[in-house]
């Protein structure tokens, strides 16, 4: 009886070790979405190709060509602005509505992290409508977000190992 106590004990210090490492490796986003995201038009076709060109490069100038993009990690999303800036969304909830669409709920950071921030909660659609992927905002802190023009995307790339924690 004391050997399987001991066993049992020790297969539970190993689940509390493991644990954070598993849940580390889940994502919570779906592949689908993961990626840099650049809008769907000539301006961010071209802005895609000279990210592409500097991360080739291996130029320090590449994160200045993500201005604008969405880029989708395993669980943030980060609407990128100057200087690395910009809204980062934690998802706290993911809801699938359909095929390809998912209703997120997420703690907002501004310019950083929501950890530490009290800059609150988002709830918007992301969906991918025949390859594109679909922006919707739905609400911030439990209010209808009226003056949101859905944004369409296109993937320009992956994003990069080591770029955000996953």
């Amino acid at each position: 009886m004391r050997k399987a106590a001991r066993f049992t004990a020790a297969f539970a210090i190993l689940g509390l070790l493991a644990g954070p490492v598993a849940a580390a490796r889940i994502s919570l986003l779906p592949n689908a979405v993961q990626g840099i995201w650049m809008k769907d038009d000539s301006e961010g076709r071209a802005q895609c190709k000279a990210y592409l060109a500097a991360m080739q490069a291996d130029s320090e100038d590449a994160h200045a060509q993500l201005v604008g993009a969405e880029v989708i990690s395993g669980n943030m999303l980060h609407s990128y602005a100057e200087y690395g800036e910009g809204n980062f969304y934690q998802p706290k909830r993911i809801e699938k509505l359909g095929k390809q669409t998912w209703r997120i709920t997420a703690a907002v950071g501004i310019d950083g992290s929501p950890e530490g921030q009290d800059s609150g909660t988002a709830k918007f659609e992301l969906s991918l409508v025949r390859g594109k992927l679909k922006w919707d905002m739905e609400s911030f802190d439990g209010k209808p977000v009226d003056s949101w023009d859905a944004h369409l995307y296109f993937r320009c790339t992956a994003v990069p190992t080591g770029m955000y924690a996953s």
